[in-house]
């Protein structure tokens, strides 16, 4: 083999084996641009759902969080706050959503929220219903009176109505 033939061998042999390095760093490129699209969009749906909701009401003082059972990473909380924006024609309304929060910095990861005029009383009245029954059932569980629960509750609130009633006022423009 001359030096001419042995060049021209290297050559398509070098030839060779960039069009394959070529090929594979092409199949790369593309496996890592649909993972970034992937984890973009999975991104996006996990760190902006119920978030925008959650920007845009502000926590009642009355209202306490109620803590949910958490993970070593993350907190759940359930929140009632007020969104005063407007959507879908109503504005003024209690938010009630579950906020799921990161440990260490406290920070929302996720949200998911109801959304419930202040004066649907139908609503408001069934929801009530509800936390009244789960609370029976842990009262009777753990062998306590309901009807002394019930009483203070109600008592709290009269106590505190007129000053709840004006931060619901203040926060919602009525």
């Amino acid at each position: 083999m001359t030096q001419s033939e042995e060049n021209l061998h290297l050559r398509e042999l070098f030839l060779e084996k960039f069009g394959k390095l070529s090929l594979k760093v092409e199949q790369l490129t593309d496996e890592i641009s649909f993972m970034k699209r992937k984890f973009d969009k999975l991104n996006k749906f996990n760190r902006s759902f119920g978030l925008k909701s959650l920007r845009n009401s502000e926590p009642l003082d009355f209202a306490q969080d109620v803590n949910g059972i958490g993970s070593p990473t993350k907190k759940y909380v359930l929140s009632i706050r007020a969104i005063t924006e407007e959507w879908k024609g109503r504005k003024n309304d209690i938010l009630i959503t579950i906020r799921q929060l990161d440990n260490e910095t406290a920070q929302d990861l996720k949200s998911l929220g109801i959304r419930i005029p202040i004066n649907d009383i139908r609503n408001i009245r069934l929801l009530t219903k509800e936390i009244i029954s789960l609370l029976y059932i842990a009262c009777e569980l753990k062998g306590v009176e309901i009807n002394d629960i019930l009483r203070e509750v109600l008592t709290e609130i009269n106590q505190a109505g007129p000053k709840i009633l004006n931060e619901i006022k203040e926060k919602m423009n009525l």
